[in-house]
């Protein structure tokens, strides 16, 4: 068994720019399905943290593993959204197109055209949201004091904002333990 990259295509976004839009991870190991998905997504998992304060790459890789399942849900392959975001407007997050599919019917999930849309999505969806306001202050603390995050205080704030839902001790728990897959 070999490792196989997770397949892309690239795709003309309405806005004219492209992007890859990512398939279905076909690892059935989990070393291979693991480095699949990180190769797949570090260099926009990058960008992400970048624009969110340097939120750590780690935390946002595992975050997008545990809610995508390590690219293997066919919901987020069809929305884009590896995350799982929601939207409280058509332009929150940023690079939504529309309301996407699967998920809990009550919300309404986010859609982005591939991978690059989705990272920046991210990156802004916690500037954007007042209820990650505490998230946004550490982070911009640690860059005033030329320091790094802290994955787990972040992880935790991300936690108690309810973005994984109301068990918030158990969403932190799950964000600590993907990211130790990583």
């Amino acid at each position: 068994m070999a490792l196989i990259a997770i397949p892309t295509t690239t795709v003309t976004c309405t806005d004219g720019t492209t992007d890859s839009y990512v398939g279905l991870n076909p690892n059935t190991d989990s070393d291979y399905k693991v480095q699949a998905f990180v190769d797949c997504f570090k260099d926009v998992a990058i960008n992400a943290s970048s624009i969110c304060y340097n939120l750590p790459i780690k935390l946002v890789l595992a975050q997008w593993v545990g809610e995508c399942g390590w690219a293997t849900g066919s919901s987020q392959k069809a929305n884009q959204n590896f995350s799982n975001m929601v939207y409280s407007s058509p332009t929150n997050p940023v690079g939504n197109i529309g309301k996407g599919m699967g998920g809990i019917e009550s919300l309404s999930w986010a859609k982005f055209e591939g991978k690059s849309k989705h990272a920046t999505g991210y990156g802004h969806f916690f500037i954007n949201n007042s209820r990650y306001a505490s998230l946004i202050s550490y982070l911009q603390y640690c860059q005033l004091q030329h320091s790094i995050p802290d994955a787990s205080v972040c992880a935790n704030t991300i936690a108690n904002a309810g973005f994984g839902g109301s068990d918030h001790k158990a969403y932190y728990e799950n964000l600590i333990a993907w990211m130790k897959t990583i």
